[in-house]
């Protein structure tokens, strides 16, 4: 898993420097309500956005999954129950069966 993960990372990698060097052009950026501006090159302003959706994915994979881990909660506190009980039984056979070869 870590070797694709390698393999993976090295081509986003290349890539992402190479448009960042392709793209070095500042440009301003501002928003309407205020006055402010910021000139920024168009690479760091489109890596910046494409960090942001990238977290924004990550979220909101993650509240689709709580349903999910939720019931895998559940059926994990299910299964330890039914142990319990399983283990209890098998100790209640067990000296059943000692009572009846006394």
């Amino acid at each position: 898993m870590k070797l694709l993960h390698f393999l993976l990372s090295i081509p986003v990698l290349l890539i992402t420097v190479s448009f960042a060097v392709s793209n070095s052009r500042e440009m301003p950026f501002s928003l309407w309500p205020f006055p402010y501006e910021a000139v920024l090159p168009v690479s760091f302003a489109v890596l910046i956005m494409a960090l942001l959706f990238f977290i924004l994915g990550g979220a909101y994979a993650w509240v689709l999954s709580i349903p999910v881990r939720n019931e895998r909660f559940q059926q994990a506190k299910k299964i330890k129950e039914l142990s319990k009980k399983l283990a209890d039984l098998e100790e209640l056979s067990k000296n059943n069966g000692e009572k009846e070869n006394a």
